[in-house]
């Protein structure tokens, strides 16, 4: 049988997130291709497990409870956020690798700030710091809802308060058409 998805799944899957965030580059003196690719890498591998542990419990939907297929639901839409994430880390990595491939060849003709390398790092630091962003957000709702179902908001069986008075609006004269 196949272990159950539960909120500590979820906790697990946030702490690594907020690792991989923790490591991105905040300035442009910090991007490196090297520590980006990298990053990426671990970012993928964490999307690849908690992927393949959502597939073991898609594989048996008459065995997923309620709660169970609430806590696929979140982790299916945090999955969601990280590639996201991870789109801006590789749009982030294109604009370091740009760089990298201009600096080794000389000649390249571009304009002055396509071709800068620290532009482009810049380009690539707000890039990391959008996807830092997002992977901290996606944490966060991963951390928010405890015990494995989601608050929803209560309704109300009966009223709480009594229905406010309406008081008898005043006449108003209505203009006689002319016959």
């Amino acid at each position: 049988m196949a272990s159950s998805l539960t909120q500590a799944t979820l906790d697990y899957f946030a702490r690594r997130l907020n690792e991989v965030a923790a490591q991105l580059p905040i300035t442009h003196a910090e991007v490196d291709p090297s520590a980006l690719t990298d990053g990426i890498a671990v970012l993928a591998h964490h999307l690849t497990y908690a992927t393949e542990r959502a597939q073991e419990r898609f594989a048996q939907p008459e065995t997923v409870h309620l709660p169970e297929r609430h806590t696929l639901m979140r982790l299916a839409e945090a999955l969601t956020a990280v590639t996201g994430a991870m789109g801006h880390l590789t749009a982030a990595l294109d604009c370091v690798s740009t760089g990298f491939y201009r600096e080794a060849v000389p000649g390249v003709e571009t304009s002055h700030l396509r071709g800068d390398p620290k532009a482009l790092r810049i380009i690539a630091a707000e890039k990391c710091g959008t996807a830092r962003t997002q992977l901290l957000a996606t944490a966060a709702q991963l951390h928010t809802e405890t015990g494995g179902r989601a608050k929803q908001p209560r309704l109300a069986t009966a009223p709480t308060a009594p229905p406010p008075v309406q008081l008898p609006s005043p006449a108003v004269a209505v203009p006689r058409t002319a016959r």
